[in-house]
């Protein structure tokens, strides 16, 4: 994984934010950046998320009556089907290994 090129910029924050800073690098210890990038990182994953929400929510809220009713059933099979999966069992009638005579 590379490393993207840091960039210095000068910013102006209330004094309350930065002590909350300064707290989590001293608890973490490492730095103002690496806190403030980590929170900034955080935010807009948050953001994304929310807007992904939105236009999810947006999408089936313009669905037709006939597409609500498609949908349903698919979800149905989907949960159906769902039921009947095998996971993290043992395969059964798989062969066993046979041990050596010792």
């Amino acid at each position: 994984m590379t490393t993207a090129r840091k960039l210095k910029i000068s910013i102006s924050l209330a004094a309350d934010v930065l002590d909350a800073v300064d707290r989590r690098a001293a608890a973490e210890k490492t730095t103002r950046s690496a806190v403030m990038e980590q929170w900034l990182r955080n935010a807009s994953r948050q953001a994304d998320l929310r807007r992904l929400e939105e236009e999810t929510a947006a999408y089936y809220d313009a669905l037709t009556p006939r597409e609500r009713a498609d949908d349903a059933e698919w979800a149905d099979f989907a949960s159906r089907s769902a039921r009947t999966l095998v996971i993290d069992e043992p395969a059964k009638n798989k062969p066993r290994r046979r041990s050596r005579p010792r």
